[in-house]
């Protein structure tokens, strides 16, 4: 009898969820931002929300929400209560964030859904083309010679070039002195200017010096070769088999959106950045159109976390 009335009861907010599942659109949707604008995560937000209207019959409003590395909208969206909410994720934000900061405001695994990743980078590592290192090998031989004594920039402790580094400190068996900056702008600058040794930055960020003939590519962080850079070796061929790293983005909503909303956001979403425009600006914004389903996402984010968790446990980083 008990459980009978506990399933009468519960009946009419089932109902309630449905219709408003039913129901939705009705207005537009939001899609925070964990950036100020010029960062590719809104370059991406834009895009997509150009195109929202006609993938879903409303509009997509992008709205900036930078603060705390990318946590601050991360949070707002996974408390989100509107089904109306969306947020452009990227590894940093929800692999990296929750062992660098005490306290976030989100558990990746349990306060966010994940809806689609669409797109991924891969990062360059460079130095000056005057630094006379013509290989990886060659790197690593000099930073075994003198321990230390190399420096690499990134754009910030904790950030997805500072834990690269890191990642091919360890795995290579070196010791490199980091120098943070605000931004990778500055870090490039330092590296021309020779006050620091090396980088391993996001591609569209080096690409140009690169092709310019001041820096020189020693490795691409993907699995296969950049066909913007065709004859710079992947790390694997480069010497060092097994280190690997993209920077992928991707939509979340928050963990209480109905399964019906997270799916009608993903098959929109993902057939926007599929469509030849899209997949065109994305390109020349320095990206590729790389899809992972909400499930496949969720598996995704596990594996990243448990793989960056090691190396920012192993080098005992902290953001106060």
């Amino acid at each position: 009898m008990n459980i009978l009335r506990r399933g009468l009861l519960a009946a009419p907010a089932l109902l309630a969820v449905r219709a408003q599942a039913e129901a939705w659109p009705d207005r537009p949707v939001r899609i925070l931002v964990p950036y100020t604008p010029g960062a590719i995560n809104d370059t991406l937000a834009r895009l997509v929300g150009e195109k929202m209207g006609d993938a879903v019959g409303q509009l997509g409003v992008v709205e900036n929400r930078p603060g705390a590395s990318g946590s601050l909208a991360i949070a707002a969206t996974a408390q989100a209560t509107d089904n109306y909410t969306i947020c452009v994720a990227n590894t940093a934000n929800l692999t990296m964030n929750p062992f660098l900061f005490a306290n976030t405001g989100y558990d990746p695994t349990r306060d966010i859904a994940p809806l689609c990743v669409t797109t991924r980078l891969m990062n360059c590592l460079a130095v000056r083309a005057e630094s006379g290192i013509g290989s990886l090998r060659e790197l690593i031989a000099r930073a075994k010679a003198q321990p230390g004594k190399l420096s690499y920039a990134s754009s910030g402790a904790g950030s997805s070039p500072h834990l690269a580094a890191e990642l091919f400190r360890v795995q290579a068996g070196i010791e490199l002195t980091h120098v943070p900056y605000r931004g990778s702008a500055p870090g490039i600058a330092d590296l021309l200017g020779g006050r620091v040794d090396m980088t391993i930055d996001n591609l569209p960020n080096v690409l140009p010096h690169v092709q310019g003939g001041r820096l020189k590519a020693l490795a691409v962080t993907g699995s296969e070769r950049d066909p913007t850079l065709p004859d710079v070796p992947t790390f694997a061929e480069a010497g060092l088999p097994g280190y690997e790293v993209y920077v992928w983005f991707g939509f979340i909503g928050p963990a209480a959106m109905p399964q019906v909303v997270r799916d009608r956001l993903s098959q929109a979403i993902i057939g926007i950045v599929r469509g030849t425009e899209t997949a065109e600006r994305i390109r020349r914004a320095g990206a590729t159109v790389w899809v992972q389903d909400g499930a496949q996402m969720a598996a995704l984010i596990r594996s990243e976390l448990e793989k960056w968790g090691g190396v920012i446990r192993g080098a005992n980083l902290r953001i106060e």
